[in-house]
């Protein structure tokens, strides 16, 4: 489940925020890659809404920089350039470390198991399942997230991880899976691992590195592919 700020909500918001959550997930898992262009009216037949939930949706989108909306043209899922990349890992790593005081302990034994279940998950891919790859990240992120009460901080990191998920799928055939497979599946174990000691702050470090070191397999895979 993703995370949406913990307030009170009419049926009508609720309604454009699931609608959200559900187009930026197709965004963030590549069925709409970059350049597709998002209709309203296609859209707002989709969920049986009028147009006027649509465009609330689209423009929350834009905020994020999921979309761009083309007055004479349409709202256009964007692409991410490696600058852009490189400056929201940034942002990404310095919040990572920012999640010690906030995480939640003692640690909620079912949490501990989504942990466990991503790894395996990870593990259980079949080579070049690129969406399977993306749902899986999509899981593990987001309890990740979960494990924060600082509501603020874990919808910034989430809007930032968004921005950043696509690049995995659009690079991950330039990467070799076996060992990316592995590094990654590595992740959530060691968040059990520091879990299993109740370390807050020592898992905030992993969750950081974990960053730094997926910011580090996409800046060689697009160095391959430049080269």
């Amino acid at each position: 489940m993703l995370l949406v700020r913990n307030q009170a909500k009419t049926t009508a918001q609720q309604r454009i925020v699931s609608i959200y959550e559900q187009v930026r997930y197709r965004i963030c898992t590549n069925r709409y890659p970059p350049e597709t262009v998002l209709h309203e009216e296609v859209l707002a037949q989709e969920y049986s809404v009028s147009r006027s939930p649509i465009r609330r949706v689209f423009s929350m989108l834009e905020h994020e920089g999921l979309v761009e909306i083309k007055h004479g043209i349409g709202t256009i899922v964007t692409s991410i350039e490696p600058d852009q990349l490189a400056e929201v890992y940034a942002v990404r790593l310095i919040l990572a470390e920012s999640m010690g005081p906030s995480i939640k302990i003692p640690f909620d034994p079912q949490k501990r198991e989504i942990f466990v279940q991503c790894a395996d998950d990870f593990r259980a891919l079949s080579p070049g399942d690129t969406i399977g790859f993306a749902e899986v990240n999509i899981r593990y992120m987001t309890a990740t997230l979960d494990l924060s009460s600082n509501a603020t901080l874990s919808e910034i990191q989430q809007n930032l991880f968004f921005q950043t998920s696509r690049m995995w799928l659009m690079l991950l055939p330039e990467m070799p899976w076996d060992e990316t497979i592995a590094a990654v599946s590595d992740e959530p174990l060691e968040v059990v691992r520091r879990m299993d000691i109740e370390d807050p702050v020592g898992l905030a470090y992993a969750i950081r590195n974990h960053i730094f070191k997926g910011q580090q397999l996409l800046l060689k895979a697009l160095h391959r592919r430049s080269s």
